[in-house]
């Protein structure tokens, strides 16, 4: 008979046994610590725990009446179950058992806040999701810009050269033929496309302008990089010979883990003052960091535009291009 007791002791839920009569007949360690916090002096009858559980004391709080679900004073929290048995002799008795759910109810608020944060992830990419048109638009109105702003920009200083030089009528008609190449820009957003090979068409450009590029180390492959410095190449040409009077644009490639940094300098005069960025520069800086990049600007001794242009993430950006 101890050998029982002291099995029923070891259960890990807490368990009684009334019989017909809803007297107690066996309880555990466990039941008899729960009982003395449900009522002072403990539960001698089924009555008695049913009344505990339905208006447990101050020291007991229910969690969860239909549930039957309870926090004790010791911080755990325990879920009641009654149901009839019947022995093979016939008697009848009724058994309660609670059992330990605490580290279930700490894991399902666990769940509960993960649930809580996906649902607020999931909401900012609905709202993403819904303004997406209005980025891609804007998006496009700004490459736009920068395309309008280099084309419109190399066509003057193109037709500036050619009157200068005074010309002769083929390349007169030539510098015609890239002002209406500038002019059907404004139509057509098809043409904000980058070349296939973008630094030989910067090269090609600044040469239209009397700009010779000349470049120097390993030049980058990810065709987002090409682009981006191709862009550079167009702004500091056009700036070469708007404001400094060079001839000669000098591009230097430098490989860095995870990145590739790029320096721009020219043979014109040093600039007499600080440099502003004005239109290009600024619509330059933007697509430069907006791809994570930086830009620096410096203006002594000698102008020189510096990029540090991220390689990581190629391969959805090369997309994005295409």
């Amino acid at each position: 008979m101890d050998r029982i007791k002291e099995s029923f002791d070891s259960l890990p839920i807490a368990a009684c046994f009334f019989d017909k009569n809803g007297v107690v007949r066996l309880v555990n360690r466990r039941m008899l610590a729960l009982a003395g916090w449900l009522r002072e002096g403990g539960i001698q009858s089924l009555a008695e725990m049913q009344s505990a559980l339905d208006a447990p004391p101050a020291n007991v709080r229910c969690l969860s009446p239909s549930l039957r679900l309870y926090r004790f004073p010791d911080g755990k929290a325990l879920r009641f179950a009654q149901e009839q048995i019947t022995t093979r002799a016939g008697a009848r008795y009724t058994q309660v058992t609670a059992a330990d759910v605490t580290e279930l109810i700490r894991k399902q608020n666990q769940l509960k806040a993960e649930n809580a944060k996906l649902a607020e992830a999931n909401e900012r990419l609905r709202l993403l999701l819904a303004q997406m048109p209005e980025i891609i638009r804007e998006e496009e109105t700004l490459a736009m810009k920068l395309r309008v702003h280099d084309d419109i920009g190399h066509s003057i200083l193109a037709a500036r050269r050619v009157l200068l030089q005074n010309a002769g009528l083929e390349e007169l008609r030539a510098n015609a033929a890239l002002w209406e190449q500038s002019i059907s820009l404004l139509y057509r957003s098809g043409q904000m496309t980058v070349q296939a090979e973008p630094l030989e068409a910067a090269k090609q450009r600044a040469r239209e302008l009397g700009v010779s590029v000349l470049l120097t180390g390993d030049e980058p492959q990810a065709q987002r990089i090409r682009a981006l410095c191709a862009l550079a190449i167009y702004e500091c040409a056009a700036n070469c010979v708007r404001h400094a009077d060079g001839t000669e644009l000098y591009v230097s490639f430098a490989r860095r883990p995870g990145c590739t940094e790029v320096s721009l300098a020219n043979n014109g005069a040093a600039p007499k003052k600080a440099i502003t960025e004005g239109g290009g520069l600024s619509m330059l800086r933007h697509r430069i960091e907006e791809s994570g990049g930086r830009m620096e600007l410096r203006s002594v001794p000698r102008f020189q535009l510096m990029l540090s242009l991220p390689e990581q993430e190629e391969a959805a950006h090369e997309s994005d291009d295409r």
